[in-house]
């Protein structure tokens, strides 16, 4: 299990949870812009996060 850096909600991880059945979700999503990554770029964000955030640096108001 990975802890999100945003949120601390715990969600499975394909890139860095060993034994992970598939690549992880993240990689069907667009890249996160780097100037939003910032100290976080190493760790990782739940699915929610990721997707808010998302959403902010597109100025969507949600991603499917």
């Amino acid at each position: 299990m990975s802890e999100c850096v945003r949120c601390r909600e715990t969600f499975d991880c394909g890139m860095v949870d060993t034994g992970a059945p598939s690549p992880c979700w993240c990689t069907t999503l667009p890249p996160l812009p780097a100037g939003i990554l910032g100290r976080d770029a190493a760790n990782c964000y739940c699915p929610d996060c990721l997707r808010a955030l998302l959403a902010g640096a597109h100025g969507d108001t949600g991603i499917a």
